[in-house]
């Protein structure tokens, strides 16, 4: 019985937490600033992934063309 409770307290601590930290990005300007700087990085790593497919496709193409 009391292992339940000290497993509800855990819970509930954790779910508090998640809260305050979802509250953080959603309401506080220093979180909201995170969230668009977040997302600025995402689409940076999204583009500098393409441009390095898009590299290593060329140079694959180069490699096949000399090997005929």
């Amino acid at each position: 019985e009391c292992d339940d409770d000290e497993v509800t307290k855990t819970k509930k601590g954790v779910m508090k937490a998640i809260s305050e930290i979802k509250d953080f990005f959603r309401r506080d300007p220093l979180g909201k600033k995170l969230v668009e700087v977040m997302k600025e990085v995402a689409s940076v790593c999204q583009m500098v992934r393409k441009k390095a497919r898009m590299a290593l496709k060329q140079y694959v193409r180069n490699l096949l063309n000399e090997a005929e």
